[in-house]
């Protein structure tokens, strides 16, 4: 996927799920980073995509790094816009961790919708074992596919609905 469909498809789903507009800021951020680090560290260097959707995507990293900052942060709460200016004074680690972890969702995310357009490493992070092949991507670079389109305006659409569902007043 394109990163513009990753990012819609994190926030809006960050959003139904929790409300806070912060939360779903963070893992929209954290949403490009395994595309991100692949150009950091000239992965794409030889031929096109040849070591694409390799470590950098690799589920179990993300889940891994997810469960454990989950794990240290202790609360429930996602982080608020009000816990910010309080990092700046003195760290409340709660606050960092809870960032890390909506950040490293934002990952997880990017490996599951890249799982629906092709095979992502699951357990081996040289093997690419998981995924399936729902649409194609764009031979342009940057520019979404009709099918991707279709797959984040559909994510898009039920995370509205759910977001409506559970916090809209009727």
């Amino acid at each position: 996927m394109t990163g513009r469909g990753h990012r819609i498809s994190a926030f809006v789903r960050l959003m139904a799920t929790t409300g806070s507009p912060v939360a779903s800021s963070l893992a929209a951020l954290g949403s490009t980073f395994p595309d991100r680090v692949e150009r950091i560290f000239g992965l794409f260097g030889k031929g096109p995509n040849r070591h694409h959707r390799r470590t950098s995507h690799w589920f179990a990293l993300y889940g891994a790094a997810f469960a454990l900052c989950f794990y240290v942060w202790g609360d429930a709460t996602p982080p608020r816009l009000a816990d910010f200016p309080r990092l700046l004074t003195s760290p409340a680690w709660s606050v960092v961790f809870s960032c890390a972890a909506f950040w490293f969702l934002g990952g997880l995310l990017h490996v599951l919708c890249d799982a629906c357009c092709g095979k992502v490493p699951l357990l081996i992070p040289w093997k690419r074992t998981f995924g399936w092949k729902f649409f194609q991507m764009s031979k342009a670079r940057g520019e979404m596919s009709r099918g991707e389109a279709i797959f984040t305006g559909f994510i898009a659409l039920s995370c509205l609905c759910a977001w409506l569902l559970r916090y809209a007043q009727v």
